[in-house]
């Protein structure tokens, strides 16, 4: 009897001990799976925040290439000299336009771009090329006042894309003359919100409209 007894206790203690342990291994993989989760998700946040940092580390690389741009580059007298030359021909003064023109080749001349990017510099060269030219013509054309507004109409353009390009130190306003050039129109820069017509001068000198303010 001892020995049945004895018999049975082995049995029942060696099923114990070979019983598989599922629930424990269970409960770990679960958790396991969940750490695995929350990291994938920290490093998908981790990465955005990376793409994110780069955008802005690019945006904050352009802005500071203008400032470096803006502090050693200004179209501030190539403005002043035109505008003392718009200014000249809304008086019908060919003598001051002529000299207003010179003062302003001179200035392209010396006007430094070597802190331009290579884009800006050839953007700024084609532009500038043009404002000489004109700039020229009007200096050589002392008593042919017509001749000078010919080349002003050329010349306002090339300051506009200018200004459009580098900007501008000063508030100024993008005017249009209807009639000017057999109706077919010109634009002129001006400092002053008020239209005075540098093409019509004293025959029409408030003939005009305001088309765009910097």
């Amino acid at each position: 009897m001892k020995n049945i007894i004895a018999i049975v206790i082995v049995g029942f203690v060696f099923a114990a001990c070979s019983k598989p342990k599922t629930e424990p291994v269970t409960e770990n993989t679960d958790h396991q799976s969940e750490i695995m989760k929350d990291s994938m998700n920290e490093n998908s946040g981790f990465q955005v925040s990376n793409s994110e940092s780069s955008e802005i580390m690019a945006k904050t690389d352009e802005k500071m290439e203008a400032e470096i741009a803006k502090t050693t580059f200004s179209t501030k007298a190539i403005i002043k000299d035109y505008l003392m030359l718009k200014n000249s021909l809304a008086k019908d003064d060919s003598k001051a336009a002529a000299s207003a023109g010179k003062v302003l080749f001179e200035t392209m001349k010396k006007t430094d771009i070597n802190q331009l990017n290579a884009k800006k510099k050839s953007v700024y060269k084609e532009i500038a090329e043009s404002i000489e030219e004109n700039a020229e013509h009007i200096a050589a054309g002392t008593g042919s006042i017509e001749h000078q507004r010919e080349h002003f109409d050329m010349l306002s353009k090339d300051v506009n894309d200018l200004i459009e390009t580098f900007g501008s130190e000063q508030k100024l306003y993008k005017d249009f003359c209807p009639m000017y050039n057999d109706n077919k129109g010109a634009i002129w820069i001006s400092e002053k919100k008020e239209i005075v017509n540098p093409y019509q001068g004293s025959k029409m000198l408030t003939c005009g409209s305001m088309q765009k303010e910097w």
